[in-house]
Protein backbone atom coordinates (compact mmCIF):
# COMPACT_ATOMS: atom_id res chain seq x y z
CA UNK A 1 0.00 0.00 0.00
CA UNK A 2 2.77 2.41 0.97
CA UNK A 3 4.53 1.51 -2.29
CA UNK A 4 1.37 2.36 -4.26
CA UNK A 5 1.07 5.70 -2.48
CA UNK A 6 4.71 6.50 -3.29
CA UNK A 7 4.14 5.61 -6.96
CA UNK A 8 0.96 7.71 -7.01
CA UNK A 9 2.77 10.72 -5.49
CA UNK A 10 5.63 10.29 -7.95
CA UNK A 11 3.20 10.18 -10.88
CA UNK A 12 1.41 13.31 -9.67
CA UNK A 13 4.75 15.05 -9.20
CA UNK A 14 5.87 14.14 -12.70
CA UNK A 15 2.57 15.38 -14.14
CA UNK A 16 2.95 18.68 -12.26
CA UNK A 17 6.49 19.11 -13.55
CA UNK A 18 5.37 18.27 -17.09
CA UNK A 19 2.44 20.67 -16.82
CA UNK A 20 4.69 23.41 -15.42
CA UNK A 21 7.23 22.88 -18.20
CA UNK A 22 4.49 22.97 -20.86
CA UNK A 23 3.04 26.20 -19.50
CA UNK A 24 6.46 27.78 -19.14
CA UNK A 25 7.24 26.83 -22.73
CA UNK A 26 3.93 28.31 -23.84
CA UNK A 27 4.69 31.52 -21.96
CA UNK A 28 8.10 31.64 -23.60
CA UNK A 29 6.44 31.22 -26.97
CA UNK A 30 4.06 34.07 -26.20
CA UNK A 31 6.96 36.28 -25.08
CA UNK A 32 8.84 35.44 -28.28
CA UNK A 33 5.82 36.46 -30.36
CA UNK A 34 5.76 39.84 -28.58
CA UNK A 35 9.52 40.27 -29.10
CA UNK A 36 9.03 39.40 -32.76
CA UNK A 37 6.34 42.14 -32.95
CA UNK A 38 3.63 39.59 -33.74
CA UNK A 39 1.24 41.27 -31.36
CA UNK A 40 -2.04 39.74 -32.56
CA UNK A 41 -0.60 36.20 -32.51
CA UNK A 42 0.77 36.87 -29.03
CA UNK A 43 -2.67 38.12 -27.99
CA UNK A 44 -4.17 34.71 -28.81
CA UNK A 45 -1.36 32.97 -26.94
CA UNK A 46 -1.91 35.01 -23.77
CA UNK A 47 -5.65 34.40 -23.88
CA UNK A 48 -4.98 30.67 -24.05
CA UNK A 49 -2.57 30.90 -21.11
CA UNK A 50 -5.07 32.80 -18.99
CA UNK A 51 -7.67 30.12 -19.60
CA UNK A 52 -5.31 27.60 -17.97
CA UNK A 53 -4.58 29.90 -14.98
CA UNK A 54 -7.26 32.63 -14.75
CA UNK A 55 -5.74 34.22 -11.63
CA UNK A 56 -2.13 34.43 -12.80
CA UNK A 57 -0.70 37.90 -12.20
CA UNK A 58 2.28 37.03 -14.41
CA UNK A 59 0.09 36.18 -17.39
CA UNK A 60 -1.94 39.37 -17.09
CA UNK A 61 1.24 41.42 -16.72
CA UNK A 62 2.83 40.01 -19.88
CA UNK A 63 -0.48 40.27 -21.71
CA UNK A 64 -0.45 43.95 -20.74
CA UNK A 65 3.14 44.22 -21.96
CA UNK A 66 2.04 42.93 -25.35
CA UNK A 67 -0.51 45.76 -25.59
CA UNK A 68 1.98 48.31 -24.27
CA UNK A 69 4.63 47.43 -26.85
CA UNK A 70 1.95 47.80 -29.52
CA UNK A 71 1.29 51.34 -28.19
CA UNK A 72 -2.12 50.52 -26.74
CA UNK A 73 -1.71 51.93 -23.23
CA UNK A 74 -5.41 51.76 -22.38
CA UNK A 75 -5.67 48.00 -22.91
CA UNK A 76 -2.27 47.48 -21.28
CA UNK A 77 -3.46 49.28 -18.16
CA UNK A 78 -6.63 47.15 -18.06
CA UNK A 79 -4.56 43.96 -18.12
CA UNK A 80 -2.18 45.23 -15.41
CA UNK A 81 -5.15 46.20 -13.24
CA UNK A 82 -6.83 42.83 -13.78
CA UNK A 83 -3.63 41.11 -12.71
CA UNK A 84 -3.43 43.25 -9.57
CA UNK A 85 -7.09 42.59 -8.73
CA UNK A 86 -6.89 38.81 -9.20
CA UNK A 87 -3.39 38.31 -7.79
CA UNK A 88 -2.76 41.22 -5.35
CA UNK A 89 0.43 39.72 -3.92
CA UNK A 90 2.13 39.52 -7.33
CA UNK A 91 4.48 42.51 -7.78
CA UNK A 92 4.53 42.57 -11.60
CA UNK A 93 1.05 44.04 -12.27
CA UNK A 94 1.94 47.01 -10.02
CA UNK A 95 5.06 47.55 -12.12
CA UNK A 96 2.81 47.71 -15.18
CA UNK A 97 0.42 50.18 -13.57
CA UNK A 98 3.35 52.33 -12.50
CA UNK A 99 4.84 52.23 -15.98
CA UNK A 100 1.68 53.58 -17.60
CA UNK A 101 1.60 56.38 -15.01
CA UNK A 102 5.29 57.16 -15.59
CA UNK A 103 4.70 57.44 -19.33
CA UNK A 104 1.73 59.71 -18.66
CA UNK A 105 3.97 62.00 -16.61
CA UNK A 106 2.41 61.04 -13.26
CA UNK A 107 5.65 60.39 -11.33
CA UNK A 108 4.18 60.42 -7.81
CA UNK A 109 1.56 57.79 -8.62
CA UNK A 110 4.06 55.78 -10.66
CA UNK A 111 6.64 55.63 -7.89
CA UNK A 112 3.96 54.57 -5.41
CA UNK A 113 3.18 51.53 -7.55
CA UNK A 114 6.87 50.82 -8.13
CA UNK A 115 7.46 50.95 -4.37
CA UNK A 116 4.55 48.59 -3.77
CA UNK A 117 6.02 46.16 -6.31
CA UNK A 118 9.43 46.20 -4.61
CA UNK A 119 7.89 45.49 -1.20
CA UNK A 120 6.10 42.34 -2.40
CA UNK A 121 9.05 39.98 -2.08
CA UNK A 122 10.95 41.68 -4.88
CA UNK A 123 14.27 41.41 -3.05
CA UNK A 124 14.48 38.02 -4.77
CA UNK A 125 12.71 38.98 -8.00
CA UNK A 126 15.16 40.39 -10.54
CA UNK A 127 12.39 40.77 -13.12
CA UNK A 128 10.68 43.44 -11.02
CA UNK A 129 13.86 45.51 -10.87
CA UNK A 130 14.45 45.08 -14.60
CA UNK A 131 10.90 46.04 -15.59
CA UNK A 132 10.93 49.20 -13.46
CA UNK A 133 14.34 50.08 -14.91
CA UNK A 134 13.00 49.50 -18.42
CA UNK A 135 10.26 52.06 -17.82
CA UNK A 136 12.80 54.62 -16.55
CA UNK A 137 14.99 54.05 -19.63
CA UNK A 138 12.43 53.88 -22.43
CA UNK A 139 9.94 56.57 -21.38
CA UNK A 140 10.21 60.13 -22.76
CA UNK A 141 11.06 61.30 -19.22
CA UNK A 142 14.17 59.38 -18.15
CA UNK A 143 15.37 58.34 -14.70
CA UNK A 144 18.68 56.73 -15.59
CA UNK A 145 20.22 57.10 -12.12
CA UNK A 146 17.56 54.88 -10.52
CA UNK A 147 17.59 52.57 -13.55
CA UNK A 148 21.30 51.79 -13.04
CA UNK A 149 20.72 51.09 -9.31
CA UNK A 150 17.85 48.71 -10.09
CA UNK A 151 19.80 46.93 -12.83
CA UNK A 152 22.78 46.45 -10.54
CA UNK A 153 20.46 44.67 -8.09
CA UNK A 154 18.93 42.60 -10.89
CA UNK A 155 22.25 41.43 -12.36
CA UNK A 156 23.50 40.58 -8.86
CA UNK A 157 20.43 38.41 -8.27
CA UNK A 158 20.56 36.82 -11.73
CA UNK A 159 24.08 37.21 -13.16
CA UNK A 160 23.30 34.80 -16.01
CA UNK A 161 20.14 36.53 -17.17
CA UNK A 162 20.93 38.33 -20.47
CA UNK A 163 17.96 40.72 -20.07
CA UNK A 164 19.69 42.62 -17.27
CA UNK A 165 22.70 43.34 -19.47
CA UNK A 166 20.54 44.29 -22.46
CA UNK A 167 18.73 46.87 -20.32
CA UNK A 168 22.03 48.10 -18.87
CA UNK A 169 23.21 48.57 -22.45
CA UNK A 170 20.02 50.52 -23.21
CA UNK A 171 20.67 52.80 -20.23
CA UNK A 172 24.23 53.51 -21.39
CA UNK A 173 22.94 54.13 -24.92
CA UNK A 174 20.57 56.78 -23.54
CA UNK A 175 23.69 58.41 -22.04
CA UNK A 176 25.24 58.31 -25.53
CA UNK A 177 27.91 55.95 -24.19
CA UNK A 178 28.04 53.56 -27.13
CA UNK A 179 31.15 51.77 -25.89
CA UNK A 180 29.57 50.73 -22.57
CA UNK A 181 26.32 49.89 -24.35
CA UNK A 182 28.05 47.49 -26.74
CA UNK A 183 30.00 45.91 -23.87
CA UNK A 184 26.75 45.02 -22.11
CA UNK A 185 25.06 43.83 -25.29
CA UNK A 186 28.05 41.56 -25.95
CA UNK A 187 27.72 40.13 -22.41
CA UNK A 188 24.06 39.40 -23.13
CA UNK A 189 24.99 37.72 -26.40
CA UNK A 190 27.54 35.53 -24.65
CA UNK A 191 24.95 34.44 -22.09
CA UNK A 192 22.37 33.63 -24.77
CA UNK A 193 24.16 33.05 -28.10
CA UNK A 194 20.98 31.68 -29.72
CA UNK A 195 19.07 34.93 -29.24
CA UNK A 196 19.31 37.63 -31.95
CA UNK A 197 18.23 40.45 -29.60
CA UNK A 198 21.72 41.34 -28.37
CA UNK A 199 22.91 41.76 -31.97
CA UNK A 200 19.83 43.81 -32.80
CA UNK A 201 20.71 46.14 -29.92
CA UNK A 202 24.32 46.44 -31.10
CA UNK A 203 23.04 47.35 -34.54
CA UNK A 204 21.00 50.12 -32.98
CA UNK A 205 24.18 51.56 -31.46
CA UNK A 206 25.87 51.72 -34.88
CA UNK A 207 22.67 53.06 -36.37
CA UNK A 208 22.59 55.92 -33.86
CA UNK A 209 26.26 56.60 -34.58
CA UNK A 210 25.34 56.79 -38.31
CA UNK A 211 27.67 53.89 -39.09
CA UNK A 212 24.99 52.39 -41.29
CA UNK A 213 27.08 49.71 -42.98
CA UNK A 214 28.24 48.29 -39.65
CA UNK A 215 24.63 48.42 -38.42
CA UNK A 216 23.43 46.49 -41.48
CA UNK A 217 26.21 43.91 -41.06
CA UNK A 218 25.22 43.44 -37.41
CA UNK A 219 21.54 43.00 -38.29
CA UNK A 220 22.53 40.42 -40.89
CA UNK A 221 24.33 38.47 -38.15
CA UNK A 222 21.12 38.59 -36.13
CA UNK A 223 19.24 37.11 -39.09
CA UNK A 224 21.81 34.30 -39.33
CA UNK A 225 21.02 33.34 -35.73
CA UNK A 226 17.27 33.44 -36.41
CA UNK A 227 16.13 34.02 -39.99
CA UNK A 228 12.56 34.50 -38.74
CA UNK A 229 13.49 37.41 -36.45
CA UNK A 230 11.28 40.06 -38.06
CA UNK A 231 12.57 43.19 -36.22
CA UNK A 232 15.98 42.78 -37.92
CA UNK A 233 14.35 43.25 -41.33
CA UNK A 234 12.43 46.29 -40.09
CA UNK A 235 15.61 47.87 -38.71
CA UNK A 236 17.46 47.26 -42.00
CA UNK A 237 14.52 48.76 -43.91
CA UNK A 238 14.68 51.93 -41.79
CA UNK A 239 18.44 52.29 -42.39
CA UNK A 240 18.05 51.98 -46.17
CA UNK A 241 15.23 54.52 -45.98
CA UNK A 242 17.49 57.00 -44.18
CA UNK A 243 20.16 56.36 -46.81
CA UNK A 244 17.67 57.27 -49.54
CA UNK A 245 17.50 53.73 -50.94
CA UNK A 246 13.76 53.44 -50.59
CA UNK A 247 13.30 50.63 -53.10
CA UNK A 248 15.66 48.37 -51.14
CA UNK A 249 14.09 49.57 -47.89
CA UNK A 250 10.59 48.68 -48.97
CA UNK A 251 11.80 45.23 -50.09
CA UNK A 252 13.10 44.60 -46.57
CA UNK A 253 9.81 45.81 -45.11
CA UNK A 254 7.90 43.35 -47.29
CA UNK A 255 10.10 40.57 -45.93
CA UNK A 256 9.22 41.80 -42.45
CA UNK A 257 5.53 41.45 -43.36
CA UNK A 258 6.08 37.92 -44.69
CA UNK A 259 7.57 36.91 -41.36
CA UNK A 260 5.13 38.93 -39.29
CA UNK A 261 1.73 38.83 -40.95
CA UNK A 262 -0.15 40.43 -38.07
CA UNK A 263 -2.47 43.39 -38.62
CA UNK A 264 -0.21 45.73 -36.69
CA UNK A 265 2.71 44.78 -38.98
CA UNK A 266 0.63 45.48 -42.08
CA UNK A 267 -0.33 48.85 -40.65
CA UNK A 268 3.33 49.57 -39.91
CA UNK A 269 4.19 48.65 -43.50
CA UNK A 270 1.53 51.07 -44.79
CA UNK A 271 3.07 53.88 -42.74
CA UNK A 272 6.58 52.97 -43.85
CA UNK A 273 5.55 52.88 -47.54
CA UNK A 274 3.95 56.32 -47.13
CA UNK A 275 7.09 57.76 -45.53
CA UNK A 276 9.21 56.20 -48.31
CA UNK A 277 6.92 57.80 -50.94
CA UNK A 278 5.63 54.44 -52.20
CA UNK A 279 2.14 55.87 -52.24
CA UNK A 280 0.38 53.20 -54.29
CA UNK A 281 1.90 50.49 -52.09
CA UNK A 282 0.84 52.40 -48.98
CA UNK A 283 -2.77 52.38 -50.18
CA UNK A 284 -2.64 48.62 -50.82
CA UNK A 285 -1.02 47.87 -47.44
CA UNK A 286 -3.45 50.10 -45.54
CA UNK A 287 -6.49 48.49 -47.18
CA UNK A 288 -5.13 45.02 -46.37
CA UNK A 289 -4.62 46.07 -42.75
CA UNK A 290 -8.18 47.40 -42.59
CA UNK A 291 -9.55 43.97 -43.51
CA UNK A 292 -8.29 42.53 -40.24
CA UNK A 293 -8.31 45.69 -38.12
CA UNK A 294 -11.14 48.01 -39.25
CA UNK A 295 -10.90 49.98 -35.99
CA UNK A 296 -7.34 51.20 -36.55
CA UNK A 297 -8.04 54.91 -37.01
CA UNK A 298 -4.52 55.71 -38.24
CA UNK A 299 -5.06 53.65 -41.38
CA UNK A 300 -7.51 56.34 -42.51
CA UNK A 301 -4.71 58.89 -42.12
CA UNK A 302 -2.32 56.81 -44.24
CA UNK A 303 -4.99 56.35 -46.91
CA UNK A 304 -5.86 60.06 -46.99
CA UNK A 305 -2.23 61.11 -47.42
CA UNK A 306 -1.36 58.41 -49.97
CA UNK A 307 -4.54 58.94 -52.00
CA UNK A 308 -3.79 62.66 -52.24
CA UNK A 309 -0.33 61.82 -53.56
CA UNK A 310 -1.82 59.39 -56.12
CA UNK A 311 -4.46 61.94 -57.20
CA UNK A 312 -7.39 59.90 -55.88
CA UNK A 313 -8.82 63.03 -54.30
CA UNK A 314 -12.47 62.03 -53.58
CA UNK A 315 -11.41 58.79 -51.83
CA UNK A 316 -8.65 60.64 -49.97
CA UNK A 317 -11.10 63.26 -48.73
CA UNK A 318 -13.54 60.57 -47.57
CA UNK A 319 -10.81 58.83 -45.57
CA UNK A 320 -9.57 62.13 -44.16
CA UNK A 321 -13.07 62.99 -42.93
CA UNK A 322 -13.42 59.55 -41.32
CA UNK A 323 -10.08 60.04 -39.58
CA UNK A 324 -11.18 63.40 -38.13
CA UNK A 325 -14.43 61.80 -36.93
CA UNK A 326 -12.76 58.86 -35.20
CA UNK A 327 -9.34 60.10 -34.05
CA UNK A 328 -8.86 61.42 -30.50
CA UNK A 329 -8.46 65.22 -30.52
CA UNK A 330 -4.95 65.02 -29.02
CA UNK A 331 -3.79 62.73 -31.86
CA UNK A 332 -4.67 65.13 -34.69
CA UNK A 333 -1.51 66.75 -36.09
CA UNK A 334 -0.80 69.64 -38.42
CA UNK A 335 -0.36 67.35 -41.44
CA UNK A 336 -3.92 66.08 -40.98
CA UNK A 337 -5.31 69.58 -41.49
CA UNK A 338 -2.83 70.29 -44.26
CA UNK A 339 -3.71 67.17 -46.26
CA UNK A 340 -7.45 67.59 -45.76
CA UNK A 341 -7.09 71.19 -46.92
CA UNK A 342 -5.32 70.04 -50.08
CA UNK A 343 -7.92 67.34 -50.70
CA UNK A 344 -10.73 69.86 -50.23
CA UNK A 345 -9.05 72.24 -52.65
CA UNK A 346 -8.60 69.51 -55.25
CA UNK A 347 -12.29 68.61 -55.00
CA UNK A 348 -13.48 72.19 -55.44
CA UNK A 349 -14.22 72.96 -51.78
CA UNK A 350 -11.79 75.84 -51.43
CA UNK A 351 -13.62 77.82 -48.74
CA UNK A 352 -13.40 74.73 -46.46
CA UNK A 353 -9.81 74.16 -47.57
CA UNK A 354 -8.85 77.66 -46.40
CA UNK A 355 -10.30 76.90 -42.96
CA UNK A 356 -8.10 73.78 -42.63
CA UNK A 357 -4.98 75.55 -43.91
CA UNK A 358 -5.52 78.33 -41.38
CA UNK A 359 -6.04 75.76 -38.61
CA UNK A 360 -2.73 74.15 -39.56
CA UNK A 361 -1.04 77.57 -39.44
CA UNK A 362 -2.43 78.17 -35.95
CA UNK A 363 -0.77 74.94 -34.84
CA UNK A 364 2.55 75.76 -36.53
CA UNK A 365 2.87 79.45 -37.54
CA UNK A 366 6.38 78.93 -38.93
CA UNK A 367 4.98 76.67 -41.69
CA UNK A 368 4.75 79.69 -43.99
CA UNK A 369 4.29 77.65 -47.18
CA UNK A 370 0.68 77.11 -46.14
CA UNK A 371 0.03 80.77 -46.99
CA UNK A 372 0.68 79.74 -50.58
CA UNK A 373 -2.01 77.05 -50.36
CA UNK A 374 -4.42 79.59 -48.87
CA UNK A 375 -3.62 82.06 -51.63
CA UNK A 376 -4.11 79.40 -54.30
CA UNK A 377 -7.56 78.58 -52.94
CA UNK A 378 -8.49 82.28 -52.94
CA UNK A 379 -7.24 82.49 -56.52
CA UNK A 380 -9.48 79.60 -57.57
CA UNK A 381 -12.41 81.37 -55.87
CA UNK A 382 -11.53 84.54 -57.86
CA UNK A 383 -10.88 86.43 -54.64
CA UNK A 384 -7.78 88.11 -56.02
CA UNK A 385 -7.11 90.73 -53.29
CA UNK A 386 -7.22 87.97 -50.64
CA UNK A 387 -4.92 85.79 -52.73
CA UNK A 388 -2.42 88.64 -53.13
CA UNK A 389 -2.54 89.37 -49.39
CA UNK A 390 -1.77 85.72 -48.56
CA UNK A 391 1.16 85.63 -50.97
CA UNK A 392 2.49 88.82 -49.40
CA UNK A 393 2.33 87.21 -45.95
CA UNK A 394 4.34 84.27 -47.29
CA UNK A 395 6.80 86.69 -48.90
CA UNK A 396 7.30 88.52 -45.60
CA UNK A 397 8.01 85.30 -43.70
CA UNK A 398 10.06 83.42 -46.27
CA UNK A 399 10.98 83.06 -49.91
CA UNK A 400 8.39 82.69 -52.65
CA UNK A 401 8.83 79.78 -55.04
CA UNK A 402 8.70 80.13 -58.82
CA UNK A 403 5.12 78.88 -58.73
CA UNK A 404 4.25 81.44 -56.04
CA UNK A 405 5.56 84.30 -58.18
CA UNK A 406 3.63 82.93 -61.15
CA UNK A 407 0.39 82.65 -59.17
CA UNK A 408 0.65 86.08 -57.53
CA UNK A 409 1.40 87.45 -60.99
CA UNK A 410 -1.84 85.89 -62.24
CA UNK A 411 -3.70 87.34 -59.25
CA UNK A 412 -2.35 90.83 -60.07
CA UNK A 413 -3.14 90.34 -63.77
CA UNK A 414 -6.72 89.18 -63.14
CA UNK A 415 -7.29 92.11 -60.77
CA UNK A 416 -5.98 94.41 -63.56
CA UNK A 417 -2.82 95.48 -61.70
CA UNK A 418 -0.63 94.93 -64.73
CA UNK A 419 2.48 96.71 -63.39
CA UNK A 420 2.78 94.38 -60.40
CA UNK A 421 1.86 91.45 -62.63
CA UNK A 422 4.77 92.40 -64.91
CA UNK A 423 7.15 92.51 -61.90
CA UNK A 424 6.01 89.10 -60.66
CA UNK A 425 6.41 87.43 -64.06
CA UNK A 426 9.87 89.00 -64.33
CA UNK A 427 10.80 87.11 -61.15
CA UNK A 428 9.52 83.88 -62.73
CA UNK A 429 11.78 84.42 -65.75
CA UNK A 430 14.74 85.29 -63.51
CA UNK A 431 14.34 82.20 -61.32
CA UNK A 432 13.48 79.75 -64.11
CA UNK A 433 14.49 81.06 -67.55
CA UNK A 434 13.34 77.91 -69.35
CA UNK A 435 9.76 78.13 -68.06
CA UNK A 436 7.72 79.27 -71.08
CA UNK A 437 4.75 80.59 -69.10
CA UNK A 438 6.82 83.37 -67.53
CA UNK A 439 7.47 84.94 -70.95
CA UNK A 440 3.87 84.46 -72.12
CA UNK A 441 2.25 86.05 -69.08
CA UNK A 442 4.75 88.91 -68.87
CA UNK A 443 3.96 89.63 -72.52
CA UNK A 444 0.25 89.66 -71.72
CA UNK A 445 0.79 92.03 -68.79
CA UNK A 446 2.73 94.45 -71.03
CA UNK A 447 0.03 94.31 -73.72
CA UNK A 448 -2.74 95.06 -71.22
CA UNK A 449 -0.73 97.83 -69.58
CA UNK A 450 -0.37 99.54 -72.97
CA UNK A 451 -4.12 99.27 -73.44
CA UNK A 452 -4.72 100.92 -70.06
CA UNK A 453 -2.09 103.59 -70.72
CA UNK A 454 -3.37 104.05 -74.30
CA UNK A 455 0.12 103.65 -75.75
CA UNK A 456 1.44 101.51 -78.57
CA UNK A 457 5.08 100.64 -77.87
CA UNK A 458 4.86 96.96 -78.85
CA UNK A 459 6.85 96.20 -75.70
CA UNK A 460 5.71 92.54 -75.69
CA UNK A 461 7.33 91.70 -79.07
CA UNK A 462 10.59 90.33 -77.72
CA UNK A 463 8.80 88.32 -75.01
CA UNK A 464 6.45 86.64 -77.48
CA UNK A 465 9.45 85.81 -79.65
CA UNK A 466 11.25 84.30 -76.64
CA UNK A 467 8.13 82.36 -75.74
CA UNK A 468 7.98 80.83 -79.22
CA UNK A 469 11.66 79.79 -79.10
CA UNK A 470 11.24 78.24 -75.63
CA UNK A 471 8.37 75.95 -76.65
CA UNK A 472 9.86 72.54 -77.48
CA UNK A 473 8.63 70.69 -80.61
CA UNK A 474 6.95 68.00 -78.50
CA UNK A 475 5.09 70.74 -76.55
CA UNK A 476 3.58 72.51 -79.58
CA UNK A 477 0.32 70.54 -79.58
CA UNK A 478 -0.62 71.38 -75.99
CA UNK A 479 0.43 75.04 -76.44
CA UNK A 480 -1.40 75.67 -79.72
CA UNK A 481 -3.75 78.34 -78.38
CA UNK A 482 -0.94 80.34 -76.73
CA UNK A 483 1.30 80.03 -79.80
CA UNK A 484 -1.54 81.35 -81.97
CA UNK A 485 -1.74 84.34 -79.60
CA UNK A 486 2.01 84.97 -79.96
CA UNK A 487 2.07 84.68 -83.78
CA UNK A 488 -1.04 86.88 -84.05
CA UNK A 489 0.70 89.59 -81.99
CA UNK A 490 3.89 89.37 -84.07
CA UNK A 491 1.90 89.37 -87.31
CA UNK A 492 0.08 92.52 -86.20
CA UNK A 493 3.41 94.13 -85.24
CA UNK A 494 4.94 93.50 -88.68
CA UNK A 495 1.75 94.59 -90.40
CA UNK A 496 1.99 97.89 -88.50
CA UNK A 497 5.60 98.17 -89.68
CA UNK A 498 4.45 97.39 -93.24
CA UNK A 499 6.81 94.38 -93.35
CA UNK A 500 4.75 92.15 -95.65
CA UNK A 501 7.13 89.20 -95.63
CA UNK A 502 7.21 88.83 -91.85
CA UNK A 503 3.50 89.62 -91.62
CA UNK A 504 2.77 86.79 -94.04
CA UNK A 505 5.20 84.44 -92.27
CA UNK A 506 3.59 84.91 -88.84
CA UNK A 507 -0.02 84.64 -90.01
CA UNK A 508 0.86 81.51 -91.99
CA UNK A 509 2.16 80.08 -88.69
CA UNK A 510 -1.23 80.96 -87.18
CA UNK A 511 -3.04 79.01 -89.92
CA UNK A 512 -0.73 76.01 -89.48
CA UNK A 513 -1.80 75.84 -85.86
CA UNK A 514 -5.43 76.93 -86.40
CA UNK A 515 -6.57 76.42 -90.04
CA UNK A 516 -9.95 78.04 -89.34
CA UNK A 517 -8.53 81.28 -87.88
CA UNK A 518 -10.58 84.03 -89.54
CA UNK A 519 -8.22 86.93 -88.76
CA UNK A 520 -5.20 85.17 -90.28
CA UNK A 521 -7.18 84.28 -93.40
CA UNK A 522 -8.36 87.88 -93.78
CA UNK A 523 -4.85 89.35 -93.42
CA UNK A 524 -3.28 86.85 -95.83
CA UNK A 525 -6.08 87.44 -98.34
CA UNK A 526 -5.41 91.17 -98.07
CA UNK A 527 -1.71 90.64 -98.72
CA UNK A 528 -2.53 88.98 -102.06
Amino acid sequence: MKEQIKKSRLLVGLLLVASSTMVAQTLNDALKLTTNEQFESADAAYKALIQTQPNSGDYYFYYGENFFKNENWEMANKMYQKGADLNPTNPLPYVGLGKVQWYKNQPVEAKANFFKATTLGAEKNATVFMKIAEAYIAAPTKNLADAFILLAKATKLEPKNPEGFILTGDAFLEQNNGTKAVENYEKAGTLDPKSPRALLKQGQVWNRAKNYQLAIDTYKKAKLIDSTFAPAYREIAEIYHRAGQDKVAYGQMKRYIQLNNDCSAKARSAGFALESKFYKESVVDAKEAQLCDPNNVYLYRYLAYAQYETADYPAGLENSNVFFTKAPADKIIIQDYEYRGKLLSKTGKDSLAIFDFKKALEMQPEKTELNGDIANSYLKMKKYPEAIASYKVKMEKGKLSVNDYFQIGRAYYLSKDFINADSSFSQVIKLQPELTMGYLWKARALVQNEVVMKTENWSAKELYELYITKVKPEEVEKNKKDLVEAYNYLGAYYAKKKDSANTKLNFQKVLELDPTNAQAKKVLEGLK
